[in-house]
């Protein structure tokens, strides 16, 4: 029979890497992935209607403040201004004529007009006594009288009528009808200026320095009222923007300073400094994040267009040491009992190693970040 022997072997020392840790950043860096939006967009449409007749511009053109964009033909327009400009100037010729008074050929005219209708008015009168005593003594019909004094009061209205005229022009028109015709006049030249802005309304100009972004219509179309002809946006200045979870808000709102990095993916080692400009109050109802925006120059040295993905780097500044924990290896953070973590800590100079329980605030790449009862040195 074969016996095994038993050999007994003295336990082998074997390596295990180890960490010093050093005192924990001051600050947070954290990547998010944003679009670049321009800081103005804006959809230009006619405030009237009419047939398009020039459409200079085209797709991704850069436009200056001023220049023509778009021109409806303005021919009834013209037309219209010109109806209302001479309206106007009829009625501040009769206003200035009333104003001023009859001259001395039209005095004159309206005497003689009523010296003649007195005398008729007099012959009339004659006419009606001698008819009425014939009337009386019943030598006439009372049909044929009354055609007599019918005259004589008709002549009669007809001087009075006459005699109003004359005074008229001699003392120039009444107050309540100047105050009249120039409230005519005051309308009118509402009536000017409206043609004048609808005639300038004919015109589509640039309201700032930007780049035409699309173009929803060509040339030789019959266009309504508040169409949207092309989208004009201002690339002077962009905005970037990221969605941001809950708790970097409340670390934002704690941190002295945030520093904000903005970085192309066709540009790698450089980042582009922005400035924060506003969040949103309301969180996205799937992904439970806040969109916040930041605003940056425009990069000279590259070509950005809205819709570009960009990385923007979040940097926090803590307000004490330790506040954003220790650094460490991701393998290095063990699994605990439920959802609890801990490190293996190494005792020295007896080489002991414990468990140290550790709440871990974030991952970044290859690393964890943790807090608990740590040091620099451990």
């Amino acid at each position: 029979e074969r016996k095994e022997e038993t050999v007994s072997r003295a336990p082998v020392a074997r390596p295990v890497k180890t960490l010093v840790l050093s005192a924990p950043a001051a600050r947070d860096v954290r990547t998010y992935p944003g679009k670049i939006l321009a800081s103005q967009r804006v959809d230009l449409a006619f405030r009237v209607s009419g047939p398009l007749v020039e459409l200079p511009v085209r797709k991704a053109q850069n436009v200056a403040k001023g220049d023509l964009l778009a021109r409806l033909d303005p021919r009834d327009f013209e037309i219209q201004l010109q109806n209302v400009k001479s309206t106007l100037a009829n009625a501040q010729a009769q206003l200035a004529a009333m104003r001023a008074g009859a001259r001395k050929e039209e005095v004159s005219a309206l005497s003689s007009q009523l010296a003649s209708s007195r005398a008729r008015m007099e012959e009339a009168e004659a006419q009606y006594r001698r008819f009425e005593r014939l009337y009386k003594e019943g030598a006439i019909a009372a049909a044929e009288f009354d055609r007599y004094k019918t005259a004589y009061e008709v002549s009669k209205a007809t001087v009075n009528e006459a005699s109003q005229e004359l005074q008229k022009a001699k003392t120039g028109a009444r107050p309540e009808d100047i105050q009249a015709m120039e409230a005519t006049i005051r309308g009118l030249e509402s009536s000017v200026k409206a043609a004048e802005s609808a005639l300038s309304d004919t015109e589509l100009r640039a309201p700032f320095d930007g780049i035409v972004a699309d173009r929803y219509v060509e040339n030789f179309q019959s266009i309504q009222r508040d169409q949207p002809i092309l989208a004009l946006q201002d690339l002077k200045d962009l905005e970037v923007v990221i969605s941001v979870p809950e708790q970097d808000l409340t670390r934002a709102r704690s941190a002295d300073a945030v520093t904000v990095q903005v970085r192309f993916e066709n540009i790698p080692g450089k980042t582009f400094s922005a400035t924060f400009k506003e969040v949103a109050t309301q969180a996205d109802p799937q992904t439970q994040t806040y969109p916040v925006t930041f605003r940056m120059p425009y990069p000279e040295e590259l070509m950005v267009l809205p819709g570009m993905t960009v990385e923007v780097l979040l940097g926090f500044q803590s307000n004490a040491t330790g506040d954003w924990g220790f650094v460490v290896p991701t393998e290095a953070v063990a699994a605990g009992e439920g959802t609890s973590h801990f490190l293996l800590v190494v005792d020295e100079p007896a080489l002991t190693v414990r468990r140290v329980p550790v709440d871990v605030l974030s991952f970044r790449k290859e690393d964890a970040v943790v807090s608990g009862d740590l040091a620099p040195g451990t």
